[in-house]
């Protein structure tokens, strides 16, 4: 088995989207993040799921379960607000290291390997002209190495 025949299609927004629309495709789909390119189609990074609960709740509160414990749902409701009119772009770290990223041709102990060696919980896989085929999870690989046993 290759790369290419474990990657799932991920949706793809611009720097410029709404952040309203990666958090409705983070609701709606069945994947952990949703790509980011630029005009030309050049990766910039990917919005988690882990990502956009970051960006959604403030530092002291992530930090802080004892002030969290206090507050009640309703709360939920006003952090949702803090995607109002804001672009895709906002969403990615700040310190966005690179994606990384493997060749559609890669087996899957390249892929491993890859996971391993950035620390990375998902990989950009590619054809072999360069195009984004989609990603590979953490979670996905080990599902499918174990049931290669």
């Amino acid at each position: 088995m290759r790369a290419r025949d474990l990657t799932i299609t991920y949706p793809s927004l611009t720097l410029d989207a709404s952040a309203d629309e990666a958090a409705r495709l983070l609701a709606e789909e069945a994947v952990e993040g949703v790509f980011v390119q630029d005009e030309q189609g050049g990766l910039q990074g990917c919005v988690s799921d882990t990502t956009l609960l970051g960006f959604l709740l403030p530092r002291y509160l992530a930090e802080d379960r004892a002030l969290v414990g206090m507050l009640g749902e309703d709360v939920a409701d006003a952090l949702w607000q803090r995607l109002r009119g804001r672009p895709v772009r906002d969403l990615l770290p700040a310190e966005a290291k690179g994606l990384a990223e493997v060749d559609g041709d890669d087996t899957l102990v390249t892929v491993a390997a890859t996971l391993a060696r950035t620390g990375a919980s998902l990989v950009v896989v590619r054809d072999e002209d360069g195009r984004l085929l989609g990603g590979i999870t953490t979670s996905r690989l080990i599902r499918q190495l174990l049931g290669a046993r």
